[in-house]
Formats: C-alpha cells, sequence, structure tokens
C-alpha cells in the first residue's frame, strides 16, 4: 500500500473513533439525575483520546512507511 493510503486510513479510524466516543460519553438532553450524565458505554471517552492519539500519529504512519 502506498503511504499516502496508510495514513489516511489511519486519519479516518482517529476520526471515527473521536466522533464515536464524543457521542457516546457526552449526555444528551437535560441531566437531572446521575444516571444520565453518566457515558453510556464505559470507556467511550477513552475511544476519544484513542482517536486523537491515532490522529496525530497519522502523520508519523505517512513519515515511517516506506514509498
Amino acid at each position: 500500500m502506498r503511504r499516502t493510503t496508510l495514513s489516511a486510513l489511519t486519519l479516518l479510524t482517529g476520526v471515527v473513533l473521536v466522533v464515536l466516543g464524543f457521542f457516546l460519553s457526552a449526555p444528551i438532553g437535560p441531566t437531572t439525575e446521575p444516571v444520565y450524565s453518566n457515558p453510556k458505554l464505559d470507556f467511550a471517552p477513552l475511544m476519544f483520546v484513542v482517536g486523537v492519539v491515532l490522529m496525530a500519529g497519522s502523520a508519523v504512519v505517512y513519515e515511517l512507511s516506506r514509498d
């Protein structure tokens, strides 16, 4: 695979994880009770962080992969 494709796939995976992590951890609507302020998925904030790391790491993938 070309390094542009690998870098784009890494970036796309990071974006998907960021979007999923954000929407699964952010409460939607009024948070009147503690049950509604908890994330829908326990590891959703971790998905967000891993997505940000992957997006930053896509430049590293581009530089380190062969042409």
